[in-house]
């Protein structure tokens, strides 16, 4: 694809704040599991990346790899030709116990920080039960459109242990606390968080119809429903402890954030947390290819580039391509907005893929 600016691959690489990396899928040949993706390190030649895994799991990598889809993607990422890797568990002389084989890719260079070893951690579900029961390929990849049946299990589990971990790091009790998936989609990853500890009541909410429609009669994890497209929620005030919601605010207008900022205050507990996604400096540079130089002329002065419009929900939800579009802002942008409602926590730079995170609480 031709791209849409002249900028040059300094810039985009100035951007991007952290190493990256993401998974493809999983398959078994064998008796042996393979797990691909990409590794994105700093060293143009593919060094200073290293995988570690729990006691017991027998494995090998294979890595670097020819990488064609980074290889677009990553235009600007010297050495992104050759970023593949295949993580080979040898499942006869493996001696793991758990529900999940972990891994963690570790860059060199990269502060070894708790939230970095959250970022870095993917898991594999062991048992085949959760790798079934999905939705058909155009609801699945509706609005993650890198998703298939060969990796939605593992990103949704990964998900939900990130979030398993970072809220029992700023108190939350997840026995007994109510969460609220907002922007559950057909149920990607609150169908995963009995896994990691939540055994209070659970509930999903999206603005899409189908996929709700689908969670409700195939999912029991979670009570679903369909959401409305602005405020307010069908829930009581002060209804969860715990909320989150993974590349929501990166499809709402400043204006519409504000709006579902008050709202989520409002049906958070005093002192619940609020965990949510926004596309900043990482995303700019991953969606390079479709950004014109007015448009990055504008990101890069004042920290929010023009709203682009999105496809995605377009003959799904009603005023879909006028409601749904595609938002980048700094993380400095969406925490200065976010701190006008909720405390802000903590900032994490690509803490989900090349999302970034602010970690919010409703002060009692």
């Amino acid at each position: 694809m031709k791209r849409m600016n002249s900028y040059g691959p300094s810039v985009f690489a100035q951007l991007t704040a952290r190493p990256l990396w993401s998974l493809a899928g999983v398959e078994m040949v064998n008796g042996v599991v393979n797990a691909t993706g990409f590794a994105l390190p700093r060293d143009a030649a593919g060094n200073g990346v290293t995988w570690e895994a729990d006691d017991g799991v027998a494995f090998t990598v294979d890595y670097p790899l020819p990488s064609p889809g980074p290889e677009e993607v990553y235009w600007y990422w010297t050495g992104a030709e050759r970023s593949g890797f295949r993580v080979a568990i040898d499942l006869a002389a493996s001696r793991h116990r758990g529900d999940f084989f972990r891994f963690r890719i570790r860059f060199d260079g990269v502060d070894d920080t708790e939230n970095e070893r959250i970022r870095t951690t993917f898991l594999i579900p062991k048992s085949l039960q959760m790798m079934q029961n999905f939705p058909h390929a155009d609801a699945l990849q509706r609005t993650h459109r890198f998703h298939s049946m060969a990796s939605v299990a593992l990103h949704g589990a990964s998900d939900a242990n990130r979030i398993a971990a970072i809220g029992r790091r700023h108190g939350a009790d997840l026995s007994s606390a109510a969460v609220l998936d907002w922007g559950c989609g057909h149920g990607r990853v609150v169908r995963f968080l009995p896994h990691f500890g939540f055994h209070g009541p659970l509930h999903g909410i999206d603005i899409d119809p189908e996929n709700i429609a689908w969670a409700q009669s195939h999912l029991d994890a979670a009570a679903f429903a369909v959401g409305p497209l602005y405020p307010p929620l069908p829930y009581a005030e002060s209804s969860f402890d715990l909320l989150y919601g993974i590349s929501v605010m990166t499809h709402l207008p400043s204006e519409v954030q504000r709006v579902w900022l008050a709202e989520i205050r409002r049906v958070l507990r005093p002192g619940g947390l609020a965990l949510l996604t926004f596309t900043g400096d990482s995303a700019t540079a991953f969606a390079s290819r479709y950004l014109t130089d007015e448009w990055l002329a504008a990101y890069l002065a004042s920290g929010q580039g023009p709203d682009l419009p999105s496809k995605d929900l377009v003959g799904v939800v009603e005023n879909g391509g006028d409601y749904y579009r595609n938002v980048n802002q700094t993380l400095s942008v969406a925490r200065a907005r976010c701190a006008e409602y909720l405390a802000v926590l903590e900032a994490q730079e690509c803490a989900f893929g090349y999302q970034d995170l602010l970690v919010l609480r409703k002060e009692p």
